[in-house]
């Protein structure tokens, strides 16, 4: 009886498994998109703007909710390339062709199916954000102040009650009253914006087509910028913008020179 041959047997030993590569990457994406959107939930308070209107408080929603979605987009697109460079590199010179990629139409259709999806959901936000914006229509109750750009400074006016913003240039406008800016440039583009109202419109020579409506919601002290480069000294064109009590508001326009 013969001898079992033991050297051909071990000669047969299974070679080691291939991880699962395809899990590793999905756990890693997981992980990492977790803990981004955990990090921007609470930074992004010190980071967005102070809202003072409803509209500034329905752009900085639609910003922090678009970053928390484009994270896991991001992360899948890092992760899926860092992890192809670490775990499938080659030292040294390759010595054969890899292995060529076979067509998969369920992983480019549902590439497709998914981006897609994205696509149309910021589609429908964006109209519905647009319409939101639109609506908020002038009543007999808005304030309607004149913005005039100029290199390179401001200039309001106040055509209601026959008054112009004098001195330092600050406008004070009443809390819960609707403001309709009225914006236009008597030299070159402009852009007027203040963010902690969430408005910014074009200052366009010769055109007071572009206006913005609003209701400051909050009292204090804010900002208009110039948002364009308009020229050598464009960082001086910067205002205050002051939210202040009705009462307030009527002192102050008639300081002002206007007639209530």
């Amino acid at each position: 009886m013969s001898e079992p041959n033991i050297a051909g047997n071990s000669g047969n030993a299974t070679p080691p498994t291939e991880p699962n590569h395809l899990l590793r990457a999905i756990i890693l994406w997981v992980v990492l998109s977790v803990i981004l959107i955990a990090i921007w939930v609470p930074v992004s308070q010190f980071i967005l703007p102070t809202a003072a209107t409803a509209l500034a408080e329905a752009d900085s929603f639609t910003f922090s909710m678009l970053t928390i979605i484009s994270i896991p987009v991001a992360m899948f697109v890092f992760v899926f390339i860092a992890y192809s460079l670490f775990s499938f590199r080659v030292r040294g010179r390759p010595t054969e062709d890899g292995i060529p990629l076979l067509p998969r139409p369920a992983l480019q259709i549902s590439w497709i199916g998914v981006t897609s999806i994205l696509c149309l959901f910021l589609v429908i936000w964006g109209l519905f954000a647009f319409y939101q914006e639109t609506s908020a229509a002038s009543t007999t109750n808005t304030l309607i102040v004149n913005v005039t750009a100029q290199q390179w400074q401001w200039t309001f006016s106040y055509p209601q009650y026959s008054a112009t913003s004098q001195g330092a240039q600050v406008i004070e406008l009443p809390v819960n009253r609707p403001v309709e800016f009225y914006v236009t440039s008597l030299d070159v583009l402009h852009g007027f914006a203040i963010e902690e109202f969430g408005i910014r419109v074009d200052a366009n020579p010769g055109q007071t087509t572009n206006t913005a409506v609003v209701t400051p919601t909050q009292t204090g002290t804010y900002a208009v910028r110039c948002v364009e480069l308009c020229g050598l000294l464009h960082s001086f064109m910067w205002e205050s913008v002051k939210v202040v009590s009705v009462d307030s508001f009527n002192s102050w326009i008639q300081s002002q020179g206007g007639h209530l």
